[in-house]
């Protein structure tokens, strides 16, 4: 069984994001295999599926949150916010959601009494790229010290006043009540599972409380995936 197929089984047909047979083909072909090129055209063909499809219920704003702390959300963001913000012109920003109200532990630290002096959010945020920004959970928050849905929706609001695109680096949803009220506000949540680690019924459990709360399941990623055949024969597979 493939890994898309058990991620279909455990959360549903159609969720997990994976490339098709076709374009796994044309990756083998226009370059030698090697991990990281794979890495990319994976997280290429993610974003593809789940902001540039078009439609109406195209998603604008993104939780992407995991089953446990194991499972590295902060690389998966990073990647993700900027190979979208290579595929358009609009713009793309990373919102570092704490597991805790404090940002202490922050990548970027942006002093209180500059945030409150800016009214723009793209000003307040950290410009990574032309059209790619990254925005420290206390700068999204603004001295707010309870979030409420209607707080959040205001605030959700002016970030899409702001940017094009929104990604928020979250949490485990099935853990913290702030990352399962954003993915309820938002366009939907991503969940990110470890290979060799996330436990199944521990995934169920977030399944349920995410179609509980009534928030989207956009679909589910495999990190930490392991590839024990030789290149060779994998190239040929």
């Amino acid at each position: 069984m493939t890994a898309s197929s058990v991620l279909n089984k455990l959360f549903g047909s159609d969720t997990s994001f994976a490339v098709t047979d076709r374009e796994q083909r044309s990756i083998m072909e226009r370059a030698p295999w090697n991990t990281r090129l794979f890495g990319e055209e994976q997280i290429r063909s993610l974003v593809q599926q789940l902001f540039l499809r078009g439609g109406p219920r195209s998603p604008r704003q993104v939780v992407f949150s995991c089953v446990d702390e194991s499972s590295d959300v902060t690389d998966i963001c990073q990647q993700v916010g900027r190979s979208l913000s290579a595929e358009i012109a609009g713009s793309v920003c990373i919102v570092e959601v704490a597991a805790q109200r404090r940002c202490d532990e922050s990548s970027f630290q942006i002093p209180i009494s500059h945030i409150e002096g800016l009214d723009c959010l793209r000003d307040s945020a950290l410009c990574l790229s032309k059209n790619l920004w990254l925005m420290p959970w206390d700068v999204f928050l603004r001295n707010q010290k309870a979030l409420s849905a209607g707080w959040v929706r205001s605030r959700l609001d002016e970030l899409r006043l702001a940017f094009d695109y929104t990604i928020f680096q979250a949490p485990p949803v099935g853990q913290f009540s702030d990352a399962l009220l954003l993915g309820h506000l938002c366009d939907g949540v991503v969940v990110i599972l470890t290979a060799g680690s996330t436990r199944r019924v521990a995934a169920r459990k977030v399944k349920e409380r995410l179609y509980s709360a009534n928030t989207r399941l956009l679909g589910t990623v495999l990190s930490g995936r392991t590839f024990p055949i030789p290149e060779k024969i994998y190239k040929r597979l």
